[in-house]
């Protein structure tokens, strides 16, 4: 092993043991999804205090996915989540985030002085990766848009934690039998990896947790007698990885560009939480779901914390997670469908 592979070794084990160590502190306070903000705020303080490399490689992300989409997967079988998702769900869907994105444009771009490009890429509720691709392509400069939707990110989570303090807790964990049939998991963990990468190719947001969910649900509908159970402490170590990816991207901020950035991104969660929330409460009454898994699964945060929240909670994660997929599909197109558009907006800004 050379010194340049040995060094990268090392600063991920240090980069690691912060995350569990501020993970470890998190669960014991007893404050919900305490591991995932013990793990992103003890990275952000490794990062400002010691400069401490925080760049995590991709298999966290993989990993991460893998087991929050086995882990929804286990509780559904593949005709029930053939039939999760419906046309009206998808309209309301589909119109939440037209309106979301229409209001923070107009914010970013009438209030805060942002130019067109930059307010485009503000306003999309979400998926960092397709707005990273397209501002990169352009050669704009993306700190204040990775800050802004780092801030939606951590203020979503936050607002789902306090969800938790006044729901009660129905958990998938606690009512799945304590006996792990470990051969089935890894066989259904090695075949979500597998069917992951091809995936990815396709182009789906969240690959590796569409795989996941599909085969842990078709795994159920096969062999009904071999129940997939994920363990407690694999949940937890993916929300702790969870927390130090965000944790690692918060912490490539500066001080000066946090403050310069924090305003406009606060506002913009705002405005995408009050537009959520009055979307969930109107359809809630139409589809006759729960306003507040409406709200979770229309919000404008990552598929992965939003399940996570739902999994944890018992809130419908298959619906929760669908939802996300669909809503990440609809944005990744985006990009694709107003190529034209985009690059003439670029090019005037």
């Amino acid at each position: 092993m050379n010194g340049g592979a040995l060094a990268s070794h090392r600063a991920l084990l240090k980069s690691a043991g912060v995350a569990l160590t501020g993970a470890a502190l998190g669960l014991l306070s007893g404050i919900p999804l305490g591991e995932l903000f013990g793990a992103a705020l003890a990275v952000v303080i490794a990062r400002q205090s010691t400069g401490m490399p925080t760049n995590l490689p991709g298999w966290v992300l993989i990993a991460v996915q893998l087991i929050l989409g086995v882990s929804v997967g286990a509780v559904v079988k593949f005709d029930q989540l053939v039939t999760t998702m419906t046309w009206p769900a998808v309209v309301g869907l589909g119109l939440c985030l037209i309106c979301q994105m229409a209001i923070n444009y107009w914010w970013l771009y009438a209030k805060e002085g942002w130019t067109p490009f930059e307010s485009l890429l503000g306003a999309v509720p979400g998926a960092m990766a397709a707005i990273l691709m397209v501002s990169e392509t352009h050669a704009k400069p993306s700190a204040k848009i990775v800050f802004s939707h780092s801030v939606r990110f951590f203020i979503l989570v936050a607002v789902a934690a306090v969800i938790s303090w006044w729901l009660p807790i129905d958990s998938t964990a606690a009512q799945a039998p304590s006996a792990i049939f470990w051969p089935g998991l890894l066989a259904v963990l090695i075949a979500s990896l597998l069917l992951g990468k091809l995936v990815e190719r396709l182009g789906f947001p969240a690959p590796y947790m569409v795989a996941a969910l599909l085969c842990a649900a078709v795994s159920n509908s096969l062999f009904p007698d071999c129940v997939i159970h994920v363990p407690a402490i694999m949940l937890i170590l993916a929300t702790a990885m969870l927390g130090a990816l965000i944790g690692s991207r918060l912490a490539q901020t500066t001080l000066r560009e946090a403050i310069r950035y924090a305003r406009a991104g606060l506002i913009v969660t705002l405005f995408g939480l009050l537009v959520t929330a009055i979307f969930a409460w109107v359809w809630s009454h139409l589809i006759g779901s729960s306003p507040v898994v409406l709200l979770l699964a229309w919000v404008p945060g990552s598929v992965e914390a939003m399940t996570a929240v739902a999994l944890l909670l018992g809130l419908e994660p298959v619906f929760v997670m669908v939802n996300h997929i669909v809503r990440l599909l609809i944005l990744h197109a985006l990009p694709v469908v107003l190529k034209t558009q985009l690059a003439r907006v670029a090019n005037h800004s």
